[in-house]
Parts: structure tokens; sequence; C-alpha cells
């Protein structure tokens, strides 16, 4: 039988993939994408919470809180570079942090980590995939539109392995059915909260990007699929054990984004193989 949070994850890869698409294709700002997934986010999370409630414990409201100041910095500068590098491209990219972040999660949990080493076949396949990934990397440097990628997400795709790690810890502290919308809602509350912050501080005219007909058009629209992923992916987080086995098979959203890609005839002239090796290693793991 298929595990549930693989269905999940699955489906998760395919929304994702239309999300960034739509907002690469209609040339979105980074602000008004990401503004309007947690306006969305936040508008269907409430009748949930009300009917199931929040949870009590304080480590939720912490760990949320955490993963939300890492969301915060990662979808905007995520948006921009899907808009300035092309989405098929930075999907090839993020499972390096996948990779990081399966290791990371050793240090939380290591029973795991015991497990694994008793299973010397799989421990093998794992230094294998760690050393694919390392290799491609490598690859990935010397192709000048993979390196200028590269270059401009490679802070976020670090602050992201933190983020997977708070997501992860953040649902373990709550009941299963307070879980998912629980920390969809409150993520997204907070993420509001601190754009606010932003934008009246540091940016104004984000404001007027995201209020604009254009920006609500747009970010919607990208809203409704990214959101849908999110959703869908917090189920799976849930109902896994490891939080890198989700998010590897979301990665799959790099098949679907490629194939988009050429059905619409948009040129990519990144080293692919090197991307997809990545990707193979964090599934592989």
């Amino acid at each position: 039988m298929i595990p549930i949070w693989f269905l999940c994850a699955l489906a998760a890869s395919v929304f994702s993939a239309l999300g960034n698409f739509t907002h690469q294709k209609l040339g979105g700002t980074n602000t008004a994408s990401a503004v309007w997934m947690k306006i969305i986010a936040l508008t269907i999370s409430i009748p949930m919470i009300v009917r199931s409630g929040l949870p009590t414990e304080p480590m939720f409201y912490v760990m949320t809180a955490g993963a939300s100041a890492i969301w915060c910095i990662n979808d905007l500068v995520y948006f921009n570079a899907v808009k300035n590098h092309g989405a098929a491209l930075l999907s090839r990219l993020w499972p390096m942090g996948t990779i990081l972040g399966f290791m990371a999660w050793f240090f939380i949990k290591p029973d795991l980590f015991t497990a694994y080493m008793q299973d010397m076949p799989r421990f093998a396949g794992i230094i294998f995939a760690v050393t694919l990934c390392v290799g491609c990397a490598i690859m990935l440097q010397r192709c000048a539109f993979s390196a200028a990628a590269f270059k401009a997400v490679w802070k976020v795709i670090l602050l992201g392995v933190l983020g997977i790690i708070l997501v992860k810890s953040a649902v373990d502290y709550a009941p299963s059915n307070q879980s998912v919308f629980g920390y969809l809602g409150i993520e997204a509350a907070i993420m509001l909260v601190f754009y606010g912050i932003y934008f009246k501080l540091r940016r104004p005219a984000a404001f007027r990007e995201v209020t604009s007909l254009d920006g609500a058009k747009t970010g919607g629209m990208v809203a409704a699929f990214l959101v849908s992923a999110g959703v869908i992916r917090m189920y799976a987080f849930d109902a896994v054990d490891h939080p890198a086995f989700v998010t590897a098979v979301c990665m799959l959203d790099v098949v679907w984004l490629m194939i988009i890609t050429r059905i619409v005839g948009w040129e990519d002239k990144s080293n692919k193989w090197a991307g997809l090796g990545i990707v193979v290693a964090a599934i592989a793991l």
C-alpha cells in the first residue's frame, strides 16, 4: 500500500510546479506573490482553527515563529530568483537544502542515525548520495547560468534547512487534528506582521505592489497553487517520521517544471544533468 505521506507529497509537487510556473509566466513581483500566499493561507485556516482549536504547547508557537521569520526571507528572495533565473533552474538547485536537512535532522533525532548505521547497505547509499550531490554541485559551479542562480539563493537554501527542521518540530508539538491548519494559520499571521513591519521600515512601495489590481490578480493565482501545495505538504509532514522524505518527493516538481518549460518553449541553458544529479541524490536519501 502506498503511504499517505507519499501521495500527499506527490500532489504537493504538482501544485508547487504550477505555482512557480505561474509566477514566472505572469512576471509578478516577489512581494505580491509572497504576501498574497499568506493572506490566502490565513483565510482558509481560520474556519479550521475555529472548529478544531489551537495547540496549547508553547513550543509549538516558538518553533512556528522561528520558521515564519525564515520563510519571510526565503519567499522574497526565492520569488525574485524565479523571475530572474527561471523556476526550472531554481527547482534543481533547491534540493541541496534537503540533503543538508537530512543530515541535520540526525542532531534532532540521533536514534535515527544509530538505526541507519546498523543497516550498512542503507548507510552506504547515504554516503553515495551525499558524494553525488557534492560532485554535481562542483559541476554546477562551472556553468555560468547555474552559478549565477546559485549565488542568488545559496543563503536561503541554508536557511531553508533550519526552516524545515522548525516546521517538523512545530507540528510534532501539536495534536494531529490541530497541527496542519494550526501551523498554517499561525505562520501566515506571523509572516504578515513581519512583512508589514519590513515594508513600513524599508520598502513602502511594496504596499502598492500588493494592493494593486495586477498584484492581487497575479499574487492570488500564484498563491492559490502554492497554498494548496503547502496544505497538502503539511499533511505529509504530519504523517512521516523524517521530514526529508517529504521534501525529497516534493522535489519531483523539477520534473513537472522541465516538462512545462519544454512545452511552452522556454530556453534553459543551464547544466540540466548536474542539477538533476542533485535531485536524484536527494530523492535517493
